[in-house]
């Protein structure tokens, strides 16, 4: 599966290294949403559309966690931001 963000949000980091995380504004609901490290890097990752393989590949990479940690998170954002409206599937 694809992921892209949705048209209906904007967002922006609070610091170019992500290190204080990233702030979402949902334009459907008028809800801001804060992401912290790892789920800011996700977020930055999905700036273009891209595979949760290769988001999960990229984190393995980049964290020191255990395959099946780091699969059991990121499906759980990623089925949250799906809920939320601030990711669709892409094609």
């Amino acid at each position: 599966m694809v992921l892209t963000v949705s048209k209906d949000q904007v967002s922006a980091t609070l610091t170019p290294d992500l290190t204080e995380g990233i702030v979402i504004l949902s334009l459907k609901d008028g809800m801001y949403y804060e992401l912290k490290e790892v789920a800011a890097r996700v977020w930055s990752l999905i700036q273009q559309p891209c595979s949760i393989q290769s988001i999960h590949d990229v984190l393995l990479e980049e964290y020191e966690v255990e395959a099946g940690q780091c699969e059991a998170d990121l499906t759980a954002l990623v089925e949250d931001l799906f809920r939320r409206g601030l990711i669709e599937k892409g094609k």
